[in-house]
């Protein structure tokens, strides 16, 4: 009988632990209101002015993320925001509101993650590498 308690203590400080890891949506009750602020150099298309890599930053949530799913047909960016990609990923501070968006979103999982190879001589930034920024975007407007 006693190491029924023990074994239900220790299960029930595991679930109680382990809950915040498994939460893997933090928004899907309700949409952040967000802006697309910049985009990963080390996937963007110079040429074309795209990438699969944006950046997204949600003020409510005090939070800078990346997404890779960001849909292509929401904003048509200007081709001059990329042209000095290998230094500067971010758009100009002008347009930092420019760009707005309702998002629902979840951190990716450890199997979700994207791999980015990037060119050495590209400048890079903790946000594109770090990744606990990436994000999947489960649902998105204008």
């Amino acid at each position: 009988m006693k190491n029924y308690r023990c074994y239900l203590f220790l299960t029930i400080l595991y679930l109680l632990g382990s809950c915040d890891k498994e939460t893997l949506c933090p928004t899907c009750e309700n949409y952040s209101d967000g802006f697309v602020i910049g985009f990963n150099p080390c996937t963007a298309n110079f040429m074309t002015g795209e990438s699969s890599g944006y950046v997204i930053s949600v003020p409510e949530r005090k939070d800078t993320v990346v997404a890779y799913n960001f849909p292509t047909d929401i904003y048509e960016f200007p081709l001059a925001y990329f042209e000095s990609y290998v230094y500067n990923p971010f758009f100009p501070d002008s347009a930092k509101y420019d760009f707005p968006i309702k998002i629902k979103y979840r951190f990716v999982t450890e199997n979700e993650k994207t791999p980015i190879l990037c060119r050495g001589d590209i400048l890079s930034y903790g946000v594109f590498f770090n990744n606990q920024n990436e994000i999947k975007i489960l649902s998105i407007t204008k």
